[in-house]
């Protein structure tokens, strides 16, 4: 596998995590009117998840909203994302004004990788032919790795751009009670990676399915566990120590260097 494959691979694995925690949007971390006020709307509504039944409907923004809202006023937690025979991602996160950070370390391919995304800038440690042990994709450079990948910086800071996500969609109840709720629903691809489908330095991606996504949201509305089928793969993700204190670290910067595209 190239090097550029390898990071492609490994930041899909941070992204999968991300889409779980709701930074799954359109890039940037600017938020719509009409996300901003749905926002409000469902921050300030119950999860009413007892008086919730099997069949049920609720509008997907809405369900986001509320969703997203409990995580922001939690404020940090940890994530477990099992992609079955891939291997398996374990870290934490914390949201700070609106802005998710993050830390991630997995095995792609045998190879130990580690992702950091803070200040909106992505850290990667474990990709060959580095020159440091760690590698940045920082969206105003204009090296060839960070062009590469510029576009996915946006997608991982605001869980908010969730809602936005999940615009025009309806979540059906799978099952209530008065300790977790779970929806089903169903996701516009094109929703989750931008309008054209496409981040900066990549060709356009073929059409691919809708992505199905089932959420366990807990009384607090928050996420406990969430399972997403699409191309064939499934990733389930399990969330816990709601609100546990986190620190995100940016590595030293004398750990982080310069990356070379292999030649073709």
């Amino acid at each position: 596998m190239k090097t550029s494959s390898l990071a492609a691979v490994a930041l899909s694995v941070a992204i999968s995590g991300a889409l779980a925690l709701g930074a799954c949007g359109s890039s940037g971390t600017a938020t719509s009117s009409s996300t901003t006020s749905s926002m409000a709307a469902g921050a300030s509504s119950s999860a009413a998840g007892g008086a919730l039944k099997a069949g049920d409907t609720v509008d997907g923004a809405a369900l986001a909203t509320r969703m997203t809202a409990a995580m922001l006023k939690a404020g940090s937690g940890t994530l477990t994302v099992d992609l079955g025979a891939t291997g398996q991602v374990s870290g934490a996160f914390a949201i700070k004004s609106g802005v998710m950070e993050q830390q991630m370390a997995m095995t792609v391919q045998g190879q130990p990788m580690e992702i950091v995304s803070k200040g909106g800038i992505i850290y990667m440690k474990g990709i060959p032919g580095s020159t440091k042990p760690w590698v940045k994709i920082d969206p105003k450079a204009t090296d060839p790795f960070s062009t590469m990948f510029a576009g996915l910086t946006g997608q991982m800071g605001d869980p908010r751009q969730l809602a936005k996500a999940l615009e025009g969609t309806t979540a059906t109840v799978v099952s209530s009670s008065a300790d977790a709720t779970v929806y089903d629903v169903t996701i516009d691809p094109s929703k989750l990676t931008g309008a054209s489908g496409q981040t900066s330095g990549q060709t356009a991606t073929p059409s691919v399915g809708p992505v199905k996504a089932r959420y366990t949201l807990d009384a607090q509305d928050r996420p406990t566990a969430m399972k997403v089928d699409a191309q064939g793969q499934t990733v389930v993700v399990t969330f816990a120590d709601w609100g546990k204190p986190v620190s995100v670290q940016a590595p030293p910067a004398d750990q982080v260097g310069a990356f070379q595209l292999p030649a073709s």
